[in-house]
């Protein structure tokens, strides 16, 4: 599964979610595991992009995972489980704090999850009131700059609409 999202998402399906459920892992597993691909994979490239090593991963902590579920989190137009940006609970109403985009409903199943990758997405792109904050420039690009760079990178990492299957994890950043 990890290998399939890494190298080849291209190919993901629904109907490829859907065995890996049927193989026995939970939505919110594979919520988390998207999550970890994704924070390793914004780190390392941020390592290799700067030239220094990546780093290894963290020794696995002692403790049960909390596996909090938001009752709220329901089937909308992604593959996963979501909280829309309207329907949010008080556990996380700080996260939908601000201006709505489908993207930061992407690992809501897990909000720990979603929460910790939008901080790390605050840090290395823009904090989130600073995304649409177009009378200013936060770093030493531009705004248009850095959805220049990022629409090419999804381009070439082929994320968004393939073949009229949504994003393999939630609802795509193009139908914001």
């Amino acid at each position: 599964m990890i290998h399939r999202i890494v190298a080849d998402p291209g190919r993901l399906t629904h109907s490829w979610y859907q065995r890996m459920l049927a193989s026995g892992i939970a939505d919110t597993e594979y919520v988390e595991i998207v999550s970890i691909i994704a924070h390793v994979t914004a780190i390392d490239t941020f390592a290799r992009g700067l030239g220094i090593p990546v780093q290894p991963l963290p020794a696995p902590l002692p403790g049960a995972p909390l596996r909090y579920r938001p009752a709220e989190a329901r089937q909308h137009e992604a593959w996963a489980p979501n909280i829309a940006m309207d329907e949010h609970g008080p556990n996380e109403a700080d996260y939908f704090a601000g201006p709505p985009a489908n993207i930061r409903r992407a690992l809501t199943l897990v909000p720990d999850e979603a929460r910790s990758f939008f901080d790390l997405v605050g840090h290395q792109y823009l904090p989130g009131p600073a995304m649409r904050d177009f009378s200013h420039e936060y770093r030493a690009i531009t705004h248009a700059q850095i959805e220049l760079l990022a629409g090419r990178i999804s381009a070439i990492n082929q994320c968004g609409l393939l073949n009229d299957q949504p994003c393999a994890t939630a609802p795509c950043e193009q139908s914001t």
